[in-house]
């Protein structure tokens, strides 16, 4: 019986590996902390696992929640989130966040899966717009397959001054978007031909 059980476990564990990459797994990336351009804010993430990146308990020794902090007043915060992204881009103004999804997504019957996030737009940490992959790329036969699953953006380039950021997906294309409204305000095709 105990053997099944061992053999069951490793399978279950295979299976979950195979579905979900590692690095996909959630919460296992470590806790952070980022100031906004200006240096008058930080931004608070942290982890839910208990010792990822060994940071999570320093930083929960002096947060108690992930979100927005005042500088001069790190104690209590202005806005809280109860989400986790390895990548965020804080506004100057302490009111605009913008919160970027994993840059692979997970495949799904060999396949990516597009309705994982994207891009999301958030003000005083309430939710303003968001974007799932197939908001941004329309055919799946577009992502690049690579061993950490499907990539879907090459870049992406946040400017405080103009309150823009861009994002620049794999099929060259990008895509402008207003960090206040979360609205696409332009974008344009790569000019040089896709290798």
């Amino acid at each position: 019986m105990r053997g099944n059980i061992g053999f069951v476990t490793c399978l279950l564990v295979s299976v979950l590996f195979a579905v979900y990459p590692l690095g996909l797994l959630a919460d296992d990336a470590p806790s952070y902390e980022q100031l906004s351009p200006n240096g008058k804010y930080v931004f608070v993430m942290l982890s839910k696992s208990p010792d990822a990146g060994g940071r999570v308990d320093m930083l929960k020794s002096r947060y108690k929640h992930s979100g927005l902090y005042k500088v001069t007043n790190m104690k209590k915060s202005l806005w809280r989130v109860n989400w986790y992204s390895p990548s965020v881009h804080i506004a100057s103004d302490g009111i605009h966040l913008v919160r970027v999804g994993r840059p692979y997504t997970a495949a799904i019957n060999g396949k990516p899966d597009m309705a994982q996030l994207a891009i999301a737009f958030y003000e005083n940490g309430s939710p303003a717009k968001k974007y799932l992959i197939k908001d941004l790329i329309t055919k799946s036969s577009k992502l690049t397959k690579t061993k950490a699953g499907f990539e879907w953006q090459k870049r992406i380039a946040f400017d405080d001054a103009s309150a823009t950021i861009d994002v620049e997906l794999v099929t060259g294309q990008t895509k402008t978007f207003d960090i206040k409204s979360g609205k696409m305000v332009s974008q344009k095709a790569d000019s040089r031909k896709r290798r």
